[in-house]
């Protein structure tokens, strides 16, 4: 396991709209915003910890999602509800980012699913530390490599999404 896993849970019934993406997207925001921003803050820097973040992606659904958190990130479009903090388990860290978007279906594009992305770990790293601002994600979003990104596999595999399938 890398000390810092990204995953994302979809349940078996939703499987089939679920966006067609690599989980290595996902990776790459996260070392991007640690590598980038994270260190030189020095935010969860030691090697004492593993850390895994899982998004659970719901499309949105108006009959269903009536209640929303109050995040920052939130657009008319896209509600961030991230847990907020870590959880613990022995040497594990972990947490939840609940993502729902009406942008969230099978046909999502690699760019559009890169922002929701970055924008969901946002909304945890604004919540969970103090040192961290959503100005300072603003401007390092501008610098994230959408070309490096498009390189990943699109639609991805089954095994290329590493579903968590509950």
């Amino acid at each position: 396991m890398r000390r810092f896993e990204i995953r994302t849970i979809v349940s078996s019934a939703d499987l089939d709209s679920a966006p067609k993406i690599s989980r290595k997207v996902g990776e790459y925001i996260w070392d991007y915003i640690y590598d980038n921003l994270l260190k030189e803050k020095k935010i969860w820097v030691d090697d004492k910890f593993k850390y895994r973040i899982t998004f659970d992606l719901k499309k949105f659904d108006p009959e269903k999602h009536k209640f929303f958190g109050d995040s920052i990130f939130n657009t008319d479009d896209d509600k961030f509800r991230p847990e907020p903090r870590f959880n613990k388990q022995g040497d594990l860290k972990f947490a939840l980012l609940s993502v729902i978007s009406t942008k969230l279906d099978e046909d999502i594009a690699l760019r559009a699913y890169a922002d929701l992305i970055y924008d969901a770990l946002g909304s945890f790293l604004v919540l969970t530390s103090k040192k961290v601002t959503k100005d300072d994600l603003d401007k390092l979003k501008k610098g994230m490599d959408y070309e490096q990104i498009e390189t990943f596999r699109y639609p991805a595999t089954p095994e290329e999404t590493g579903f968590f399938i509950i």
